[in-house]
């Protein structure tokens, strides 16, 4: 069996945004990393990030480390990955810790952008895109396991167009979003443009955790909660957002992922959606009130086999979560380097006992292959 990590990650540093990649009429803007104590830090556009502290705050593991000083983040034990490796300056390194961890080929995704916003500026945004896509297209280049999908800034919706175009010729395997478009939800008509590429190119769309809503990230002044609602519920937003809004019905080549928020959250969304669409269509019917814009019935949309949910391994209700949407629709991912992963992911599924064996090749290898057209 060939293991495919559908959710591995990079670590950004100074390469990801030096020429050739960095955009030159944004030469005067190029982010930096700065050092404070034995903190680093990436100034953009004046702003500093992560800031782990205070209203907003929220904590991404980019940047390592700043001259030969490696921050706190990453001196912890449980940190077994080489910055070589976490950072894919040697893309060999890499390859030898996914070997350590089973790991055939991996799909990688950033870090530092599952931060919003990095910049107010759409155009600085669109330039902090184009230049990771370039870097790690040129890193991916490299050796035939390692995949990439690429960014692209739904704040300006026709660059993002444009960006998922030159995605495809750059050889990606997808397009990653977070889980709204800041304070926008992912069934904004704005961003119609965006879905409409990726249904031409045929690209898959993932929705990934991360700050995706200041509206809620700003509630919160303490990491630990910060790291579960505004970080993890984006998606629960995405999720309801493309289920309920047509999407899929207007661009039938989309293929849509959610990633990184385990698969137990399923069941008790999908009812609730469920519920709601049915109660609110039949109220249309009666009252002044606008019907749901899916003429699907969510429950039916979601395994159309072109809803697919990354699972954690240890998920104590994985096997009902395989129930609900089909055991050709869950993926595998190990979400290397972070450090509050499960390492040797892909040996705890195969040990589990509650999980058929044809569930574990599809959700280790054939799922993957499908979602990425790998």
């Amino acid at each position: 069996m060939v293991v495919i990590d559908a959710d591995g990650h990079v670590e950004e540093w100074a390469a990801t945004f030096s020429d050739p990649y960095w955009p030159s009429e944004y030469a005067d803007r190029r982010p930096q990393i700065v050092g404070a104590g034995n903190q680093a830090y990436w100034l953009i556009d004046s702003h500093i990030v992560p800031h782990p502290t205070g209203r907003g705050c929220m904590m991404v593991g980019t940047p390592t480390g700043y001259g030969e000083v490696k921050t706190p983040f990453h001196a912890r034990k449980w940190d077994a990955d080489a910055i070589e490796s976490m950072e894919m300056r040697r893309p060999e390194a890499r390859l030898r810790a996914m070997d350590a961890e089973d790991i055939d080929v991996q799909v990688l995704y950033p870090t530092l952008f599952l931060a919003y916003p990095l910049t107010t500026d759409p155009g600085l945004g669109s330039a902090l895109c184009h230049a990771y896509n370039g870097w790690l297209a040129d890193v991916c280049r490299q050796s035939d396991r390692l995949h990439f999908v690429a960014l692209v800034n739904l704040d300006d919706p026709a660059a993002a167009a444009a960006e998922v175009r030159r995605a495809k010729e750059l050889g990606a395997r997808g397009v990653m979003v977070l889980g709204t478009a800041g304070d926008r939800l992912l069934d904004h008509p704005s961003l119609e443009p965006f879905y409409a590429e990726c249904d031409r190119q045929r690209l898959p769309i993932a929705v990934h955790v991360g700050w995706a809503c200041p509206s809620l990230n700003n509630l919160y002044d303490q990491l630990m909660p910060a790291f579960v609602i505004p970080f993890l519920v984006p998606v629960f937003m995405g999720f309801t957002a493309i289920l309920t809004s047509g999407v899929l019905e207007r661009y039938p080549n989309l293929r849509v992922g959610f990633f990184e928020c385990g698969s137990q959250w399923l069941h008790f969304l999908i009812d609730r959606i469920d519920h709601r669409w049915e109660y609110v269509r039949d109220l249309a019917r009666r009252m002044p009130v606008p019907a749901p814009r899916a003429e699907c019935k969510p429950s039916e949309m979601l395994r159309s086999g072109r809803i697919y949910v990354s699972c954690e391994v240890e998920d104590a209700l994985l096997p009902q979560a395989i129930e609900l949407l089909g055991e050709d629709h869950i993926l595998f991912a190990s979400d290397m380097p972070h450090g509050d992963r499960e390492p040797f992911a892909a040996r705890m599924l195969r040990q589990r006992r509650d999980i058929p064996e044809s569930a574990k090749r599809k959700i280790l290898e054939e799922n993957a292959r499908r979602f990425y057209d790998l």
